[in-house]
């Protein structure tokens, strides 16, 4: 009778989150007007003043903190980001402090951009796919250092034969353990396999690491993400939907959200 052992496979995390790119909006330089001259951005956006008019203006903030070039025409663009009422103006037609919809004066209201969801402490929880039930993930989140640590508990690809036995455990388990920082609802994974280690013994030690994957999170609320894995030796690939099995920790999830 054959007797194999349950391999573990350690994940170490190496995030590479990408921000949401900012916007660019548009006014044109018309003929003693801005249009759209009352424009409503987002922290990080960007807008850019374009004058092909034909005649001298300039864009020039009332506090004379920036201005663009005076020409008949040009291109100019400023990034805002802080939230801010920026009031603007064109000094060859218009002053400081006039009424936009009557002089040649713009206004930029920067917000705070619409809050992405946040990875918090209250995802701590047991998480599965109803779809694939007897199969799923603890995941703890560490906010003070930063960490998520992740256990996936599942299968082999295929079952074993039925004369294959394991010493401890069923021989079809297999393992997979994440751990690594995060930022903001996203989180990508190095798959690393160890072997070799035995049952709760120092001895043998676990062979090196060798990196066979890689595995990516994102959150998209308090009781929904997706879960995505390649494995390339293995000719695997996939998406995995999660919820929790229980509920309890989704209020103080959403208390831990960013407030709209």
């Amino acid at each position: 009778m054959r007797t194999v052992n349950a391999i573990p496979i350690t994940l170490a995390l190496l995030l590479a989150a990408t921000s949401a790119p900012a916007a660019v909006h548009d006014v044109v330089v018309g003929n003693n007007s801005f249009n759209p001259n009352d424009l409503t951005i987002e922290v990080g956006d960007t807008v850019r003043w374009t004058n092909n008019a034909g005649m001298t203006h300039d864009v020039t903030a009332d506090d004379l903190s920036w201005n663009s070039a005076t020409a008949s025409s040009f291109v100019f663009e400023r990034t805002f980001n802080s939230v801010d009422e920026v009031l603007y103006h064109s000094t060859v037609h218009s002053s400081p402090g006039l009424n936009i919809n009557s002089f040649m004066n713009g206004r930029v209201n920067v917000v705070e951009a619409d809050g992405a969801f946040l990875v918090n402490t209250a995802l701590s929880d047991a998480w599965f796919n109803p779809a694939t039930n007897g199969q799923g993930f603890f995941i703890i989140v560490w906010e003070e250092i930063g960490t998520v640590f992740l256990s996936w508990f599942t299968y082999d690809t295929e079952r074993p034969p039925q004369d294959v036995t394991a010493i401890l455990g069923e021989p079809g388990h297999r393992w997979l353990t994440a751990q690594g920082p995060y930022q903001d609802d996203m989180a990508v994974l190095d798959v690393n396999l160890t072997a070799g280690g035995v049952f709760d013994a120092a001895l043998p030690a676990p062979d090196p690491n060798v990196k066979v994957g890689t595995i990516t999170i994102v959150w998209t609320g308090c009781n929904a993400g997706l879960l995505s894995y390649e494995l390339p030796g293995l000719g695997l690939a996939g998406d995995i939907p999660i919820e929790r099995i229980v509920l309890d920790n989704v209020p103080a999830c959403e208390a831990a959200q960013p407030t709209p």
